[in-house]
């Protein structure tokens, strides 16, 4: 079975990563694990110098200006969705049903979704932003309760799809990935989401993710808020939140919404402005004291960050006291 460029009327061959440096090879690429760059596995050209890449273990993600490029025939042992946004051209073609393959072209706002093992190409005919998550089957059954048993069985292949969700959930991903390190807890959080969309809307099983109401109760809220309190110094993790509500953490995210108006990672980052209003009040402080203590991961984050929300920056606002 073979994939065929439309455009250029050839057989399409792999490129495999090895070290960082694209191999050609003449057989179809299956990556091995979420830490090994998937978003390499095929790529032609290699990805831009500026892109954004992290690795967390069982998902990873991945963020570009990408350039007019294809992603070559390959599979992947995990899920991969990934939202392009306007201007963007795209062509898709992909292995269906019986294997037969299905071919689907695009412009504007779009989403593929593959589950692991399913053969597809990605022409990139214009450039266009770009975000990727791959998502491995334990993250979804560590972070999704009552997700299907098998991811890989139970996700439908769905590739160049409108998903208004998916792409405003990119969107705020691209645009933390502009200033500087992303947290854990905002990347646990979008994967999370993903994964929880992608079991209600993308699932051939008749057991669908159930939806949650009523917020997170006074008692779960006063201890999920006091651990935000004594930790603002520390990395905080959607997996130590949940911990603490005693939830899982797609529960927590839709709960905590509910009591609160807004997602753990807004409401954390919120706290750590506040506490850098009030520390800014102590001269003996330096600005990257501050940012240590209010658990940025440097002065760089702490003044943008800073800036977004309080409109000046660490700096002039320490003035004007």
């Amino acid at each position: 079975m073979g994939f065929y460029s439309e455009q250029e009327g050839t057989r399409i061959t792999a490129v495999q990563c090895d070290g960082g440096k694209m191999l050609n090879s003449g057989q179809n690429i299956e990556a091995s694990t979420i830490g090994q760059k998937q978003f390499l596995i095929g790529l032609n050209p290699g990805p831009p110098a500026d892109y954004v890449s992290q690795d967390y273990g069982d998902y990873s993600l991945y963020t570009a200006e990408q350039h007019r490029s294809v992603w070559e025939r390959h599979t992947h042992n995990c899920t991969q969705i990934t939202v392009a946004m306007s201007p963007a051209q795209v062509r898709g073609e992909w292995q269906g049903a019986n294997g037969h393959i299905e071919r689907r072209e695009m412009n504007g706002d779009m989403a593929w979704i593959v589950p692991p093992g399913v053969e597809h190409i990605i022409h990139f005919d214009r450039p266009a932003t770009l975000i990727h998550l791959y998502l491995a089957e334990s993250f979804f059954h560590k972070m999704v309760e009552d997700v299907p048993n098998s991811v890989e069985h139970s996700l439908i292949p769905s590739i160049l799809v409108r998903d208004p969700f998916l792409v405003e959930l990119a969107k705020s991903l691209h645009r933390e990935s502009l200033e500087g390190p992303l947290s854990p807890l905002f990347t646990q959080s979008v994967a999370t989401l993903t994964a929880t969309h992608l079991a209600r809307s993308y699932s051939n099983r008749s057991r669908a993710v159930p939806s949650c109401h009523g917020g997170m109760g006074p008692s779960r809220e006063r201890r999920v808020l006091a651990y935000i309190a004594e930790h603002l110094d520390q990395t905080i993790t959607l997996e130590e939140l949940a911990k603490v509500a005693e939830i899982s953490p797609n529960y927590l995210i839709a709960l905590f919404r509910q009591s609160l108006g807004m997602t753990p990672h807004k409401y954390v980052v919120q706290q750590r402005i506040e506490q850098a209003r009030r520390l800014l009040n102590e001269r003996d402080l330096s600005l990257l004291e501050i940012a240590q203590r209010c658990g940025f991961q440097d002065q760089s984050q702490f003044t943008t960050v800073f800036r977004r929300y309080a409109g000046v920056t660490p700096g002039q606002l320490r003035r004007s006291l």
